[in-house]
């Protein structure tokens, strides 16, 4: 596992000198201070063993105690687009509880605080780290235009390496120990990894929507450019899938 975290955070560095490469270019910071536009319709999600890790970073700290009350409040929350309390789906999951998957994915996300920052901001999933440096964030950012920019199309690095690099780790991640890779909303995953038997609990008592339990695949928070592009161009998300080589969503385990 010891591996596994020193790999995320060797990509995490990556996307920060990606970051500075950009701004550098563009002549302009990526993200404006107390924005949090990106946050206000979009719940991230990450994979399993990215929820790990960033329980091992802010470990002995007070932003851990945070992040979980902040997660354990935002599951038991009664959520209008996620009215579905039917435990966790077994089999075929329903079209009413997919379409509040959707639903919920795209409220505010629980970590943005009332200033518009983010209160786990260090250890954010690779999808936060993404937005506005592999792929444009033209359709929401606010952010001044920078060099060469124009409104239709803001500039981005395309890091063929690094999408690579993710992929090839998901592999390895898969081959050692298969539950890492499982995917689903960052909240819902960092508390099942944080307060295993309280979620199992908290599941087994039907406190939490069905759509906030049901894994997810974290590509479709369209890290790439080319997924933009196809999402734009209106391209069947399971076209789209195929492209991005995704793993199917999975159900995560109580």
């Amino acid at each position: 596992m010891i591996e596994a975290f020193l790999d995320l955070r060797d990509v995490h560095n990556v996307f920060e000198r990606a970051r500075g490469v950009l701004e550098k270019a563009i002549n302009t910071p990526i993200c404006l201070p107390n924005c949090g536009r990106c946050c206000e319709h979009n719940v991230p999600s990450c994979t399993t063993i990215e929820a790990m890790n960033a329980i091992s970073i802010i470990t002995g700290t007070r932003k851990l105690k945070k992040a979980i009350s902040t997660a354990e409040g935002w599951l038991l929350e009664r959520h209008s687009s996620a009215s579905i309390h039917e435990g966790m789906p077994e089999g075929f999951v329903s079209g009413k509880i997919k379409e509040e998957s959707i639903a919920i994915k795209r409220s505010q996300c629980p970590f943005l605080d009332a200033d518009k920052t983010c209160s786990i901001y260090e250890v954010r999933p690779f999808a936060c780290r993404a937005y506005g440096v592999t792929r444009d964030a033209s359709e929401a950012c606010p952010r001044p235009l920078g060099r060469n920019e124009h409104q239709a199309q803001r500039i981005y690095i395309p890091a063929h390496d690094l999408r690579n690099r993710i992929n090839y780790l998901r592999e390895q991640w898969k081959i050692k120990k298969y539950a890492w890779i499982v995917s689903g909303l960052f909240p819902t995953v960092l508390y099942r990894a944080a307060e295993p038997e309280k979620f199992r609990k908290m599941v087994l008592d039907n406190k939490i929507a069905s759509a906030k339990i049901i894994g997810v695949d974290y590509e479709t928070d369209l890290m790439w450019q080319f997924e933009v592009n196809a999402s734009r161009d209106h391209v069947s998300p399971d076209v789209v899938s195929m492209m991005s080589g995704k793993i199917p969503p999975l159900v995560l385990p109580a």
